[in-house]
């Protein structure tokens, strides 16, 4: 086995990771710019767009002539296409009072009661479905009163645009400690080497949304800085045992140190990142949509987070050494 296999390679490593850290951010930027264009970049939630999600069933399984009805619906009533219309298949609903496991999912631009009501009594009179239209027009929409109804969320355009900046300070303040933390606890250099691997797994979450499809929301957040926290926790693991063996290997070569101490810690990474990737899996295969929403850049992240803490923030280490100083002994 190559005595340097991991640190060996460290420029290309470390080149492969700047260029999706790129692509993650500028895939961000441009989603935001776009933000209100559906086909353009990220899917954004309701959280941060506003606007209303219908999730109901048609008590049977649902036909590709049934989803472009709904969409006719949705544009006769608020005067816009959905940004989505989509079927899901769910084993968690009870399928005696639904008959079927298909559900869809209709997000629009519209945040109104009245259209909200219009929307659902549209579709109840269309596909047969019982729905008490008595009430006033803008009366709040009750999903628990409507049985195949399963969710109704709308958020105003106001209170999207708070949730938002709310998210991206959340996050950049949660990476600032983090590196103000690791600065002081070991040296500047590590503090910048686990930024990187940081950005490296947001940037992959962000690609993989882009490339599956997935929502930006607010559990999408929550992913986000819970694979911050875990992916830290592993680098810290290895920035500690870097630490240790540089001063038990005094005047040896930077990737040297870098190479025992990520083979030290290997055994543990692997088993951490396995057992927590097993039961985040199983989350995804055996939820409902709102939770593979979450789940899904959570497993993204574990891997990420895996690759990063071990090939990434030691190589980001040595290349930051190699600039600043020439040997342990002459710091």
């Amino acid at each position: 086995m190559n005595d340097l296999a991991i640190t060996s390679k460290r420029r290309p490593i470390v080149t492969v990771a700047i260029v999706i850290i790129v692509v993650g951010i500028v895939g961000m930027i441009v989603s935001y710019i776009f933000k209100d264009n559906p086909d353009i970049g990220l899917r954004w939630g309701i959280d941060f767009t506003g606007g209303t999600v219908f999730n109901f069933s048609l008590k049977r399984d649902v036909s590709p002539e049934d989803l472009v009805k709904i969409k006719t619906i949705v544009k006769n009533v608020t005067g816009e296409s959905p940004s989505l219309v989509q079927k899901s298949t769910v084993s968690a609903v009870d399928t005696d009072v639904l008959n079927s496991t298909d559900i869809i999912i209709v997000k629009c631009n519209t945040d109104k009661n009245e259209e909200r009501r219009a929307i659902l009594a549209s579709i109840a009179e269309e596909f047969s479905l019982p729905f008490d239209n008595d009430g006033n027009s803008e009366d709040a929409v009750d999903a628990s009163t409507i049985d195949w109804l399963l969710s109704s969320d709308s958020v105003g355009p106001a209170a999207a645009s708070d949730l938002l900046k709310s998210a991206i300070l959340a996050t950049s303040v949660a990476a600032l400690l983090m590196l103000v933390y690791i600065s002081f606890r070991f040296d500047l250099y590590s503090g910048v080497a686990a930024v990187v691997a940081l950005l490296h797994d947001f940037s992959m979450m962000i690609i993989f949304n882009l490339i599956f499809g997935v929502q930006i929301n607010l559990p999408f957040i929550a992913a986000v800085l819970t694979i911050l926290g875990y992916s830290i926790n592993a680098t810290i693991i290895i920035f500690d045992r870097i630490r240790e063996n540089s001063k038990l290997m005094t005047g040896e070569p930077f990737d040297r140190i870098v190479e025992k101490s990520i083979r030290q810690t290997m055994r543990r990474s692997v088993f951490t990142s396995l057992t927590t990737l097993f039961t985040i899996v199983m989350l995804f295969i055996l939820s409902v949509p709102s939770i593979r929403e979450f789940s899904f850049p959570i497993i993204v992240g574990i891997v990420a987070g895996f690759f990063s803490s071990v090939f990434i923030s030691g190589n980001v280490w040595i290349l930051l050494k190699e600039k600043f100083a020439k040997t342990v002994a002459e710091e």
